[in-house]
């Protein structure tokens, strides 16, 4: 623009300021297109050919907000595929800076947001996509069993239909007392008898 209007760039630049424009977070953002130009997605990102360009400006700036708007976080494969731009090392050094929350789920790392409010929401829906399916009545999962055994601890004299509710309550899971059975008999463990009940 500079060499096609003849005049310096930092004159492009001012009068750019006065009308408006956005600046690509790709290609070290050194193209510029006006406002009306852009046809932005739902996400607030247009691409012309390969250069991204976003409502939000900045590349930081519209990861932090792709994040910050996804219901359980996003992996760096999905951002890298909503912004058609590399950026696994990036979202390193924002994880390391704490402007990203990182936890591993499903195999991969996702994203999530570090406001409170949006973080709580976000981890709630990834453990409900992540929970594993219901264990059979032969094996209980490993997440499951751990549960069962933090409710004999807490409740030793429990027989299997009662560790079984308070598991379900507790946990919000679905496991049978035949399966909770199953289980101490497969790992060779003895429920400790309840000392109210009589004796046979």
């Amino acid at each position: 623009m500079a060499e096609a209007l003849d005049c310096a760039a930092i004159t492009v630049r001012r009068v750019l300021g006065k009308t408006g424009y956005f600046r690509s977070f790709t290609h070290n953002g050194k193209w510029y297109t006006l406002p009306e130009v852009p046809e932005f997605n739902a996400e607030g990102i247009w691409h012309y050919q390969r250069i991204g360009f976003s409502k939000k400006g900045s590349l930081t700036k519209t990861i932090l907000h792709l994040v910050d708007r996804s219901s359980s976080g996003l992996s760096a494969a999905q951002i890298g595929e909503k912004l058609q731009h590399p950026v696994h090392s990036l979202l390193s050094t924002f994880h390391k800076q704490r402007k990203l929350e990182r936890v591993k789920a499903g195999g991969e790392f996702r994203y999530l947001s570090v406001k409170p409010r949006v973080n709580r929401r976000q981890r709630n829906r990834l453990a409900i996509e992540v929970q594993e399916p219901p264990a059979t009545p032969a094996n209980l999962s490993t997440r499951a069993a751990l549960f069962v055994l933090v409710e004999h601890i807490k409740g030793p004299h429990l027989d299997f239909e009662q560790l079984a509710e308070q598991v379900n309550k507790e946990r919000g899971l679905s496991i049978g007392a035949q399966s909770i059975r199953l289980f101490f008999e497969k790992e060779g463990l003895k429920k400790t008898p309840d000392p109210t009940q009589p004796r046979h």
